[in-house]
């Protein structure tokens, strides 16, 4: 073997370990984020004044009591949404059941089966029109 060939074999041989390392490096990164993803969903939820146990199963959030920041901790609802939400219990003296928040401008059939498990309607405020 010449000196061109030997060179041309580290190269492939430090490319492929450097190739195995990166490999390595992502494949603890994504476990990492998998393990992670969880606990911060469930703290979110759990940090919610607002709720009440589920069967020991989880906890739900009151529509007529949660505040922004609550709504915003449900999958799929951003600031503007959970101030519709919010503006909505308003204009209406709170919700009376789960299902008015089909009536709220951006829940469509799919982000409503996605939070209808994780809400519940508690007292509502009469005060509305």
């Amino acid at each position: 073997m010449n000196r061109r060939e030997a060179s041309v074999v580290i190269l492939l041989i430090v490319a492929l370990t450097l190739g195995a390392g990166i490999a390595m490096v992502r494949r603890g990164h994504l476990v990492r984020e998998q393990r992670d993803a969880p606990l911060a969903v469930s703290q979110a939820v759990t940090d919610a004044a607002t709720v009440v146990p589920v069967n020991g199963a989880g906890q739900l959030l009151d529509l007529n009591t949660a505040t922004a920041s609550q709504l915003e901790a449900l999958p799929g609802i951003g600031h503007v949404l959970g101030l519709r939400i919010i503006d909505y219990r308003t204009t209406n003296g709170g919700f009376k059941s789960v299902g008015q928040l089909r009536h709220v401008s951006g829940i469509g059939p799919k982000r409503y089966a996605a939070l209808k498990e994780l809400v519940f309607v508690g007292a509502s405020d009469d005060t509305g029109p």
